[in-house]
């Protein structure tokens, strides 16, 4: 399985297939070089993101070397980076809307 860091400024890296829990994903750059093999935490959808390191609450989520969003709490090293435990800085998602979507992905808390 892999994964896809858009910018070497990101802290998170885009699933190219589905990744189960405890499955590694080698995460690569736009260029196909191997950047890190991270442990999934949790399962992740295809096309959602995985944190390439811990994210610390507050601290902004990067993709494409653009700030998406910001840490609602700690994230760890392998954990599905979504709604769960960010806060886009672009769109005001209501709470139940976002509880909605947790349990549509079955997101793992």
């Amino acid at each position: 399985m892999k994964a896809i860091q858009l910018s070497e400024a990101d802290n998170v890296a885009t699933l190219l297939g589905n990744l189960r829990k405890g499955e590694e994903v080698e995460i690569i750059s736009t260029e196909n070089q191997t950047i890190a093999t991270v442990t999934a935490l949790q399962n992740i959808p295809f096309g959602n993101k995985v944190a390439m390191c811990h994210i610390e609450n507050g601290q902004e989520v990067l993709k494409s070397g653009f700030t998406i969003g910001k840490a609602i709490c700690d994230i760890e090293l392998g954990q599905l980076v979504h709604v769960q435990n960010v806060r886009s800085i672009r769109l005001d998602i209501p709470d139940n809307i976002i509880e909605l979507i947790i349990k549509e992905m079955e997101i793992e808390q």
